[in-house]
């Protein structure tokens, strides 16, 4: 029996159908929180590490962050280098979870967390490395040398892909959840690298993939506080970058409500990669207090202790440096304290 298997038992057609995730349901989360928590007061709020199979350094540092800090969700990047070894360490890790040995303990019982297993999810990717389907996927929508391209490229490509191509890369994103699923562990939630999820060629595939893999949560990537939270801090790039995310985040947000799954009432995180601090925390928090459910972005790891791979690698991490310091921040003490003057709890995408 796999070691999640009281994950795989939260997403049964059952489970899902009794989580109510259609527009009634999100008129509901935004008046509370916790849908799986025995208070309705607690506003509860997940920290999520995207990347996880990357490469050593990420996937120590997301462990870490479990085990000495408050993540409480990651998801998995199926074509990554180390994703066999993530899937093999999330074994172990979910057996010394179970034994409640953990250094953070302390800490998340102050913050009310729920008494849930850690989320695991699938991290969608086009953007990175190459495809699981191999010579079946399209090669137009991959590089000279056989890798996915760039955010920018893919989006460029995709708006001219046939339907025949699209049928590829539709077969390419089961190919990646059939993949967890084959390794034990059947998705919590349902992400996008580089938020290829709401990419309009790709954001129709995802309620077919939803109901194949009966997954019942998803990152719906509308992020309020903008102008505060990036025009004001000088990054005026970032800003215009985000206010296009936002736009296409409308529409998912639109056809994730019709395909009847959940998500949080906000999420921050869409501008602010590697770039999370304390400040923007409690700035994220102060936004919400009239949220239920609320879910941040993070990106932390170790510092790397061998040779950086060259920019020209498609495995190369532009965040190699500043992912620590979102790993130091998320072990901190004064995030308790943070959570606890605004009343909030750690939760559960898996629950909602």
């Amino acid at each position: 029996m796999p070691v999640h298997a009281e994950s795989n038992r939260r997403n049964t057609p059952e489970a899902l159908q009794s989580r109510s995730g259609g527009l009634d349901g999100f008129r509901d989360r935004s008046r509370f929180a916790g849908r799986g928590s025995n208070s309705t007061q607690v506003r509860r709020v997940v920290f999520h590490a995207d990347d996880f199979g990357m490469n050593t350094a990420v996937n120590l540092g997301i462990l870490s962050a479990f085990r000495d800090g408050l993540l409480t969700s990651t998801s998995i990047l199926a074509n990554a280098p180390a994703a066999e070894v993530a899937c093999h360490q999330w074994g172990k890790f979910v057996i010394e979870h179970a034994s409640g040995a953990f250094e953070s303990s302390e800490k998340r019982r102050q913050v009310s967390e729920q008494s849930l297993l850690f989320d695991l999810g699938i991290h969608l990717n086009l953007t990175q490395g190459r495809p699981l389907t191999g010579e079946q996927f399209p090669a137009v929508l991959l590089d000279p040398n056989g890798n996915f391209p760039g955010i920018g490229k893919l989006f460029a490509r995709l708006n001219l892909a046939t339907s025949a191509q699209l049928k590829g890369v539709e077969a390419e994103l089961h190919a990646q959840v059939e993949w967890m699923c084959d390794h034990g562990f059947r998705p919590t939630h349902l992400n996008g690298h580089q938020y290829i999820e709401m990419i309009p060629q790709v954001s129709m595939m995802v309620p077919r993939i939803l109901r194949h893999f009966s997954i019942g949560t998803v990152r719906v990537a509308l992020e309020s506080g903008l102008v505060r939270n990036v025009l004001f801090r000088g990054d005026i790039a970032g800003w215009g970058l985000a206010q296009v995310k936002r736009h296409f985040a409308k529409s998912f947000r639109r056809q994730m409500i019709r395909a009847n799954v959940s998500f949080t009432d906000r999420f921050f995180g869409t501008s602010h990669a590697g770039r999370i601090d304390r400040q923007l925390i409690s700035r994220f928090l102060t936004q919400s207090l009239n949220a239920g459910t609320i879910e941040i972005g993070v990106h932390p790891a170790v510092p790397f202790t061998a040779d950086h791979l060259p920019s020209s690698d498609p495995w190369f991490d532009p965040l190699a440096k500043s992912r620590p310091m979102e790993l130091q921040w998320l072990c901190d003490n004064s995030l308790v304290d943070e959570l606890m003057a605004r009343g909030f709890g750690l939760g559960r995408l898996g629950s909602l």
